[in-house]
C-alpha cells in the first residue's frame, strides 16, 4: 500500500487483463523517471478467500515491485484505515482486504495456496509458449520430458489468442506410410512459398525450404524473385555437403517452372542428383515441404501478431519460426529434435527470448559519450547465425542491428512501447508525470544480463541488415498574414486615340 502514489502499479504483464496501449512516463521522490507502457485490470486473491480487481493498473516493467494507491482507491469510494499495524480496505461494510505493517511498509497479503501456485506455473508455461514460438502443448510437454525445460512443472496452457488467429485447419493430407530415410541428405524435400503481398525488411516476396528427410531440420531461404530457387539450390548443397561430407541424392520438389528450368534438370544430373516431382495439381504428393510451409506460416503469423509487429516482419518471423521447429520435436522421427539429429549432440534453449519483445541493446563506446544513454531501446526479430548473437529491430535508424550485449524485457512487446511511439505523432499524446513518495533506486529494477546463444541456426536468411528509409511525415503548413496598404488606390486615366 502506497499513500504517495497517485496510481496503481504493476511490474508483471501477464497478471494484467483488458490491457491497452498507454503512453506516459512516471517520476520517483529521486528524480528517478520510468516508462508506462500500458494499463489494465489485475485480479489479486485475498487471504479472506476473494477476489479483488484493480482497475486501471499502469504497467511499468521496470518496477520491482507492485504498489496500490490509497489515493485511486479513495477515489473509487474504497475507505482505507491504518491502525495498530494493520490496515483494511472496505466499502460500506464489506470487508475487501486486509494485511499486515511490516516494518515501514503495509504490505498486500494474497494467498499462496495451490490455487495461486497452479497460476504461477500457467505464467511459466505461458512464457515458454511465447519463447518456443507458440509450440503446441504436446510440444512443450516432449521438450520438458527431455528436460529441455527444467523450470516447467506444468506445461498447461491458457487460451492463446495468437494461435486462434494465426492457425488455419485445413484437409489433411493422406499419409504415404513411408518412413524417414536414414541417412542424412538422402533424400531433400522442397517447396516454394509465394509472393506474398507485403515486401520484407530485406525487399523479399518468395521463400524456399529444404528439408532433410532422415533428421526433418528445415533451412529457409528469402528471395526477390522465383528465378532464384536454382542459385539457392546450389549455395545450398555447397553448405550441407560441406558440414556433413555427404552427397545429396534425391531432390523431391512439385513440378513448378523454377525447378524445371534446363539449367537446374542438367546441374542436378551433373551432380548424380535424382529429381523427383509431383503430379501437376497434386500437391498431397509433396506433403512433407507443405506440411512445413504451412507450420511456418502459422507459427510465424501467431508470433507476429502477438507481438503486434506490421506485416514486413514476415521474414523475420518465419526465420524465427524455423530456427525454433529445429529446436522442438518431431513426430515422424520419433518426437526427437531435428537439430540434435543433425548434429549429433544435445542443444540447449536457454537462450531463448520472446519474438518480438523490447530490447536494450549496448550502444557502441564510439557512438555515444560519457553523458549519453549506453543503451538503445530495440526490438528481437531474430537469432544469429553463427555469430553468436541475437538481432534487433531498431525503430528509429529503421534498421536490422546484430548484438550479444543485451537486456531483454520479455513481458513488454513492440504493441506495448515502440508501437505507440511510432504512431504518437498522429495522436494526441496522453502523458502523465507523477511523484512516487518514498520510491528509492532499489525499487527500480535492475538490468540482468542474458544467456550467450549456444546453439547454431539451421536456417539462413536474407538481406537482414538492409535498411529502410523513414517515411517523411506531412505537417500543415503555417498561415501567413500579408500586410495590407493603406494608400487610396485610383482609376488610372483613359486617353482616346
Amino acid at each position: 500500500m502506497d499513500s504517495g502514489a497517485s496510481f496503481h502499479v504493476c511490474h508483471c504483464r501477464d497478471l494484467m487483463k483488458n490491457f491497452r496501449p498507454y503512453n506516459g512516463r512516471v517520476r520517483f521522490a529521486d528524480d528517478k523517471s520510468l516508462e508506462i507502457t500500458g494499463i489494465g485490470d489485475v485480479d489479486l486473491s485475498t487471504t479472506l478467500g476473494t477476489t479483488w480487481r484493480l482497475k486501471d493498473v499502469r504497467y511499468i516493467p521496470d518496477l520491482k515491485k507492485m504498489l496500490i494507491s490509497v489515493g485511486q482507491l479513495d477515489e473509487e469510494g474504497h475507505n482505507v484505515s491504518f491502525g495498530n499495524k494493520q490496515w483494511k480496505v472496505t466499502r460500506g461494510k464489506l470487508i475487501i482486504a486486509r494485511g499486515q505493517k511490516h516494518g515501514t511498509l503495509y504490505m498486500v497479503e494474497v494467498s499462496t495456496d495451490e490455487a495461486n501456485a497452479a497460476v504461477e506455473d500457467t505464467l511459466v508455461s505461458t512464457l515458454w509458449h511465447q519463447r518456443i514460438g507458440h509450440i503446441s502443448e504436446n510440444g512443450m510437454k516432449m521438450l520438458s520430458s527431455k528436460g529441455k525445460i527444467p523450470d516447467l512443472k506444468n506445461s498447461k496452457l491458457n487460451f492463446c489468442e495468437p494461435c486462434v488467429l494465426g492457425k488455419q485447419k485445413r484437409v489433411t493430407f493422406v499419409k504415404t506410410g513411408q518412413s524417414p530415410n536414414t541417412e542424412r541428405l538422402e533424400l531433400i524435400h522442397s517447396h516454394v512459398y509465394g509472393p506474398t503481398k507485403v515486401s520484407s525488411i530485406g525487399g523479399s516476396r518468395y521463400y524456399v525450404t529444404f528439408i532433410d528427410d532422415s533428421t526433418r531440420k528445415v533451412w529457409v531461404y528469402f528471395l526477390k524473385n522465383k528465378s532464384d530457387v536454382f542459385n539457392t539450390f546450389k549455395k545450398f548443397k555447397a553448405t550441407v555437403e560441406n558440414e556433413t561430407n555427404l552427397k545429396i541424392k534425391c531432390l523431391k520438389s512439385d513440378n513448378g517452372g523454377e525447378y524445371s528450368s534446363t539449367e537446374f534438370v542438367e546441374y542436378c544430373a551433373e551432380q548424380g542428383i535424382r529429381m523427383l516431382k509431383t503430379v501437376p495439381e497434386t500437391p498431397q504428393q509433396n506433403g512433407v515441404a507443405e506440411r512445413m510451409n504451412r507450420t511456418l506460416n502459422e507459427r510465424a503469423r501467431s508470433m507476429r501478431l502477438h507481438a503486434g509487429l506490421p506485416k514486413m516482419f514476415w521474414a523475420d518471423a518465419v526465420n524465427t519460426a524455423a530456427y525454433l521447429i529445429n529446436r522442438g520435436p518431431s513426430s515422424p522421427i520419433g518426437f526427437k529434435i531435428p537439430e540434435e539429429e543433425w548434429k549429433g549432440r544435445e542443444v540447449s534453449l536457454t537462450h531463448l527470448k520472446v519474438f518480438g519483445c523490447i530490447s536494450y541493446v549496448k550502444v557502441k563506446d564510439a557512438d555515444s559519450d560519457k553523458l549519453e544513454e549506453k543503451a538503445k531501446k530495440c526490438i528481437f526479430i531474430w537469432y544469429g547465425l553463427d555469430d553468436m548473437g541475437y538481432r534487433f529491430w531498431d525503430n528509429h535508424s529503421k534498421k536490422v542491428i546484430r548484438s550479444r550485449d543485451v537486456t531483454f524485457n520479455e513481458n513488454a512487446l513492440y504493441k506495448d512501447g515502440l508501437a505507440a511511439e511510432t504512431s504518437k505523432a498522429k495522436q494526441p499524446e496522453n502523458k502523465q508525470q507523477v511523484v512516487f513518495d518514498g520510491m528509492t533506486e532499489d525499487d527500480i529494477a535492475q538490468p540482468v544480463g542474458c544467456d550467450e546463444m549456444t546453439g547454431r541456426s539451421g536456417s539462413s536468411g536474407s538481406s537482414g541488415d538492409t535498411g529502410i528509409s523513414e517515411d517523411s511525415g506531412s505537417s500543415e503548413a503555417a498561415t501567413l498574414h500579408i500586410r495590407q496598404s493603406t494608400r487610396n488606390r485610383r482609376p488610372p486615366n483613359r486617353y482616346s486615340p
